[in-house]
């Protein structure tokens, strides 16, 4: 719906103003009379009796009727109505008055005596009317005002516009006169052809109503002609004035039962459901504020009933409330509960006033007047209090039975659904279950239920007879595209409301993609806190009925349940998770205490190892320099002095690698690439191994392939490395070979190099090879144990390959033998001997 115009705003100004004047010009002059003598009935300007009586008016009780003609009063010709009024207002009230007045053909005598109009009476005369008009004038022009997305708009407002002058100039019409008897007969007889005009506009496409449009100007030019007589006959012959306004009358009818015929004609193809739950709402309308009044007038006019016209007029502004509620509401389950209120509200006061009948016929015919039999009113008033309720609960329930065919028990569903949502599961589970239960229960084919929470956790999407992505992506646009243009106002929207929907008419190609990608006839949005947290979408009935009023109310109750559900699952998951990561965290904290016991026991065993590893060099050494300052000893002293030079190169060793571990566990220890000539370097550890492998069972080969002369890298810890790898070997071997050799590597099209040193010892297991890198780590670290070492060497290794942007790998089998290599990046200058050897590579 667009926003008021500038235009429109200045109409509204325009329809306020005269508005104002004629309902103050209306009371100015009807309220003269209160408190004043006045006939017991009102006469028209032609003198006929006007059909404006209450039931304790004299004249009513002595026999008046709607178009009788006064022709003399005490005697003196009436040739106006104000020599009546002034007449009877010079006297006071109850004055007996003799009439002469015109009856079917012949002239009568009445004695009528003069009343005092009240307040009372203004009220349930004039006052009735006053409010009717200023009522259909409200509720008529709102629509045309807020531009409503229909073409009935327009002849809506012209004829709440003549049926507002009309009801506003009935008093004038019938005492004063100031204002010409033609606004109030054209507006009569143009109200009708208004009624036509908008039958057609409510149930015909704007191309069929082009169409139709000679209709209306004969439906138009009649009602001109209508008034034109009107006005021309109003002082004639009185027999024609009266068939006169009995064809404005019974035209007035026929429009109604038109209008009625046309709204069902339209009801038994309507374009969409929310087009069907509209003309229901305005079809009731119809009947209550058009077809009964008109057929009252009918009624009286043609066969003389006595139907007092200000109570059959009151209802009348049911027919443009209907109307216009229906032009500006876009919610067809807000229509179809408006439907269903009046129907239960009309049989419910069809059955009480059946209630009343009955008593007054059992109590007898004067029962109900107060002041003769006062017992009636008591006891229908105590019927009323005794089964008000059950009988509007038994109307409801026939009402849903009979005419909405309903398939399901509401407070059935109610009581499962809350049960089930009042269960703590994780939000999954928890919208699973409640679709599955909802489809169950309301025999619905597929249903799906998004839910976003707010904190930006993942989404959860369970979806009933659907492919959960494709749900998942059309609830995504769905979320943008609702709060893009709904927001919070927009309870739910079936799939029949997008079309004539006006705040989504840029939108509904899309919006009816996603109703086709979720199978849905209705979304509901689930809201939270004031905010959107996801959406309920529910396919067709296995029935193939349309979602009703009740279904909406119900479904949004269960909605609203299921936002709360959700979000208490929510907070079951977290903490569920928190669970969870409390007792990983005491896990990993029981594991990181069992490691902490482990390192404590590794570093003693650390310290024990490096006390026997220092205290046996020194005490060799200390024993040999015993032995030679003894100037007795005779043996070799060359050999003593070799032996404490190994001792003394093995205790330096152990010093460099403590000191090392020290410097990487400290991050002070630095690297300083140059060119190593690798040739040079397996030399030197020949050199080493074969002092050390002297008289033992070991053969030991160096294997530098030719393409590898030098590498790029810190020449200290990459011996530093090797070294570990060779007395490694060397310690446990006891026979067999001990080879070390270089040659390139190609991984992943880079260049390395691969240092590696074989040896035919006790070898490693595949578990051990897990864990000898590990810092303090002896395999065996018994008192007993058979081989010597700190338990650091192994680990200073790693790390010092990974300072050198290297890795150790590790090749062995128990019994076999083991292959230690150190992998590191070709990093070299490209000169001649660097292109050679990736030549090789």
């Amino acid at each position: 719906m667009a926003y008021p115009s500038q235009r429109r705003t200045g109409w509204l100004a325009v329809v306020a103003i005269v508005a104002l004047l004629a309902v103050m010009g209306a009371l100015v002059s009807s309220l003269q009379w209160v408190n004043r003598s006045f006939p017991g009935f009102f006469v028209y300007g032609n003198s006929t009796v006007a059909p404006y009586f209450l039931p304790q008016w004299s004249g009513n009780r002595e026999g008046l009727r709607f178009l009788d003609r006064v022709l003399a009063v005490q005697g003196e010709p009436v040739a106006r109505p104000d020599m009546l009024y002034d007449l009877v207002r010079a006297s006071p009230p109850g004055v007996e008055f003799q009439y002469s007045v015109e009856k079917a053909g012949k002239v009568v005598q009445l004695v009528i005596p003069s009343m005092k109009f009240t307040f009372q009476d203004w009220l349930l005369s004039f006052a009735t009317y006053l409010l009717a008009g200023l009522g259909f004038l409200v509720i008529g022009f709102t629509p045309f005002y807020m531009r409503a997305a229909s073409p009935a708009a327009p002849p809506l407002f012209f004829m709440v516009s003549a049926v507002f002058f009309w009801f506003t100039t009935t008093f004038d019409f019938m005492t004063a006169h100031y204002l010409p008897k033609e606004l109030r007969l054209f507006a009569m007889t143009f109200t009708p052809s208004a009624a036509i005009h908008l039958a057609l506009a409510l149930t015909r496409s704007a191309e069929e109503l082009r169409r139709r449009r000679r209709y209306l100007y004969l439906a138009y030019g009649f009602s001109l002609a209508l008034g034109v007589f009107y006005s021309l006959t109003f002082y004639g012959p009185l027999e024609v004035w009266r068939w006169t306004l009995r064809v404005g009358y019974g035209y007035s009818f026929l429009v109604a039962l038109a209008f009625v015929g046309l709204l069902w004609s339209a009801l038994r193809n309507p374009r969409s459901d929310l087009e069907r739950s509209r003309l229901r709402v305005i079809l009731l309308g119809v009947f209550l504020g058009l077809f009964l009044p008109t057929l009252g007038t009918v009624l009286t006019s043609f066969f003389a009933w006595e139907v007092p016209y200000n109570l059959s007029f009151i209802p009348v502004v049911f027919f443009p409330l209907s109307v216009a509620y229906a032009l500006l509401k876009y919610s067809l389950f807000e229509l179809d509960l408006v439907v269903k209120a009046g129907l239960t509200r009309v049989a419910l006061a069809g059955a009480l006033l059946l209630l009343y009948v009955v008593l007054v016929s059992l109590l007898g015919v004067g029962a109900g007047v107060y002041g003769q039999e006062p017992l009636l009113p008591l006891l229908f008033s105590v019927l009323v209090v005794l089964i008000f309720n059950p009988l509007l609960r038994w109307i409801e329930s026939a009402v849903d039975r009979y005419v909405y065919r309903k398939e399901y028990d509401p407070a059935e569903i109610q009581s499962e659904a809350s049960a089930l949502l009042r269960s703590l599961s994780r939000p999954q589970a928890v919208a699973e279950r409640c679709a599955g239960l909802i489809a169950e229960r309301m025999g619905i084919e597929s249903a799906c239920v998004g839910f976003r929470p707010a904190d930006q956790a993942p989404a959860v999407v369970a979806s009933l007879g659907l492919d959960g992505d494709v749900a998942r992506e059309a609830l995504g646009r769905l979320y943008l595209l609702w709060s893009g243009h709904f927001g919070l106002s927009r309870k739910g929207l079936s799939k029949g409301e997008w079309l004539g929907e006006p705040l989504v008419r840029e939108q509904q190609s899309e919006l009816a993609e996603i109703f086709d990608k979720l199978r849905s006839e209705l979304l509901i949005p689930i809201i939270f806190q004031q905010e959107i947290v996801g959406f309920f979408s529910f396919g067709r009935k296995r029935s193939r009925r349309d979602y009703d009023g009740d279904d909406f109310r119900l479904l949004c109750a269960l909605a609203d349940q299921l936002a709360l559900a959700l979000e208490n699952g929510k907070l079951f998951e977290e903490s569920e998770r928190a669970q969870e990561s409390y007792r990983r965290l005491y896990d990993e904290s029981q594991a990181l205490n069992q490691r902490l016991i482990e390192v404590d026991r590794l570093k003693k065993q650390f310290v024990a190892n490096i006390s026997h590893e220092l205290r046996t060099p020194v005490c060799t050494i200390l024993g040999y320099a015993e032995v030679l300052r003894d100037p007795a000893f005779a043996g070799d002293r060359r050999a003593i002095l070799e032996r404490v030079a190994n001792h003394g190169q093995e205790l330096s060793r152990l010093m460099d690698d403590l000191l090392q571990f020290s410097r990487m566990e400290s991050g002070s220890l630095g690297v300083a690439l140059r060119e190593v000539r690798v040739r040079e370097v397996f030399q030197a550890l020949e050199t080493m191994a074969r002092r050390l492998i002297k008289g033992r069972p070991i053969q030991f080969r160096v294997d530098v392939e030719s393409s590898v002369e030098g590498i790029v890298t810190d020449p200290e810890k990459f011996q530093q490395v090797l070294i570990h790898f060779l007395t490694n070997a060397l310690k446990f071997t006891e026979s067999g070979e001990i080879a070390v050799g270089i040659r390139p590597l190609v991984e992943k099209g880079e260049l390395f190099v691969e240092c590696w040193v074989s040896d035919t010892g006790i070898g490693i297991s595949q578990r051990d090879q897990e864990v000898i890198f590990d810092e303090f780590r002896q395999l065996d670290g018994s008192s007993s144990r058979q081989y010597g070492g700190t338990g650091v060497g192994l680990s200073l290794c790693k790390k010092l390959a990974h300072s050198l942007s290297g890795r150790i790998e590790v090749q062995s089998e128990v019994g076999k033998g083991s292959v230690f290599s150190l992998i590191l990046p070709a990093r070299r200058p490209q000169t001649e001997v660097g292109m050679r050897l990736v030549e090789a590579a």
